[in-house]
């Protein structure tokens, strides 16, 4: 126990606390500069006035920072709930978009190599409408069904193409979606570090 001998209104006054000497000393210095200023707005009022006005200032003070010190300490738990139950939400969506990104790669996969494919057949039955280009009025019908079936193999490729493209398309939003979803859960903790690291704040009695 630390024993400080203050001044107070000129009175010297012994103190005594757990409190640092400095600790002390500030609190009998804003006592007194509470004091003075009192006396300085009425300087009619006697000493037990000034006393009594500056104690009833200081409980209403110190309501008020216990309200204040309630409200932080109810905004922390807001803060605490939100990392629980909702952080265990927000996980789940992730999952759930780290597996739909999967399937869209494995489709894209999947579209490149029927992609390869089809031009590959395109390519031989261009060589083949090539080979013909000396036609005769026999073959004729035979290239003109090669040129059909280049055509419809086109547009099966252009098909694949923006199937392909759509893929890559979703799979670039769900990335997105997944960065934002990390991106709220570290601001929650943020929110709640900040909220802990709060000078002055303790359980309210």
């Amino acid at each position: 126990m630390n024993k400080v001998t203050v001044t107070i209104q000129g009175a010297n006054y012994i103190m005594v606390g757990e409190k640092t000497d400095k600790e002390i000393l500030t609190i009998a210095n804003y006592v007194n500069s509470e004091m003075d200023k009192l006396k300085e707005s009425a300087p009619n009022l006697g000493s037990l006035q000034v006393s009594i006005l500056t104690s009833l200032n200081l409980a209403d003070l110190l309501f008020e920072c216990s309200h204040e010190n309630e409200s932080l300490l109810k905004q922390i738990d807001e803060l605490k709930e939100k990392l629980g139950q909702p952080n265990e939400e927000i996980q789940v969506r992730i999952a759930e978009l780290e597996n739909s990104l999967k399937t869209k790669a494995i489709e894209i996969a999947n579209s490149n190599r029927e992609i390869e494919r089809l031009n590959a057949i395109i390519s031989e039955q261009a060589s083949k409408i090539d080979s013909l280009s000396n036609v005769t009025e026999g073959n004729k019908s035979q290239m003109e069904d090669y040129k059909a079936q280049v055509q419809s193999l086109q547009a099966q490729l252009s098909e694949m193409q923006e199937r392909a493209i759509t893929a890559e398309d979703l799979s670039s939003q769900w990335q997105n979606k997944s960065f934002n979803l990390q991106l709220a859960i570290t601001d929650l903790e943020n929110q709640l570090k900040t909220a802990n690291n709060t000078d002055g704040i303790v359980p309210a009695e």
